[in-house]
């Protein structure tokens, strides 16, 4: 989240966004219409949740991270939310973090986090 240049926003690609996904530094553009997680300054995730760019990698220095966990399939919701709960546990348990939960959906569009 340090790494973040503003709020971040799901939203489709327009198609001339700026992308390096880890593992290259060549930029790439995602598809018009494709799903992107965005700041202002450019795509930070795209391929729903498969392409993480280099800019807001984890690292051994980071403090404060953003961890997302995307359902598909409405009847599949208790695992997600059991794989939320997973997920938090590990950071706390193996990294010794706090974490905070929150689902959004089409009835909690925003949350803030702190």
């Amino acid at each position: 989240m340090d790494t973040f240049a503003s709020d971040i926003r799901l939203i489709k690609a327009v198609g001339n966004e700026n992308f390096v996904a880890l593992g290259t530094d060549k930029s790439e553009t995602p598809y018009e219409g494709e799903i992107i997680y965005k700041d202002n300054e450019r795509v930070i995730c795209r391929c729903w949740n498969w392409r993480e760019a280099v800019r807001i990698m984890l690292t051994e220095n980071t403090k404060n991270a953003f961890l997302c966990i995307e359902l598909v399939d409405e009847k599949r919701y208790m695992e997600f939310e059991n794989a939320l709960k997973e997920l938090a546990k590990t950071v706390e348990n193996n990294l010794g973090g706090t974490t905070q939960i929150s689902i959004l959906d089409i009835n909690n569009k925003k949350i803030s986090i702190d």
